[in-house]
């Protein structure tokens, strides 16, 4: 049973980051492979057991079947939610809750699965840490 009741945007938010899982996952980690070193320096990453969160500009990310896309809330920066969904929640309460975990720094707060995930310290996409998420994701 999910923790929030979450809702369809009436105007999707421009991504700036993607959400991915499983095989999309590794998909996405096959065509970064491609990407030159410039675009890959452009790019940073949030990874987990479950999602990797890959963060840069809305013309940097790939298009990936399956992906998913997110972008900080315009009403609470610090708030990345998914770029079609919002909580049912006021968001004044839904920022305040995450900022009770995590001070007033970026997180992810996502609705399928179902995850809370800290941004604030996302690493920088190089060609060794691409290696290294490719052989932990396989």
């Amino acid at each position: 049973m999910p923790v929030l009741e979450w809702k369809r945007r009436q105007e999707a938010l421009a991504p700036s980051g993607m959400v991915t899982a499983g095989a999309v996952t590794q998909r996405l980690l096959a065509q970064l492979r491609l990407a030159g070193d410039e675009v890959l320096a452009r790019l940073t990453v949030v990874a987990t057991r479950d999602l990797m969160v890959l963060i840069g500009a809305g013309a940097d990310l790939p298009w990936i079947d399956g992906a998913r896309y997110c972008a900080p809330d315009p009403g609470a920066q610090t708030l990345w939610l998914p770029t079609t969904m919002a909580p049912a929640l006021p968001l004044d309460l839904v920022r305040r809750s995450a900022a009770g975990r995590v001070g007033e720094r970026a997180v992810l707060l996502w609705n399928e699965p179902e995850q809370f995930l800290p941004l604030h310290q996302p690493r920088g996409l190089t060609p060794q840490l691409l290696a290294w998420l490719e052989k932990e994701c396989a």
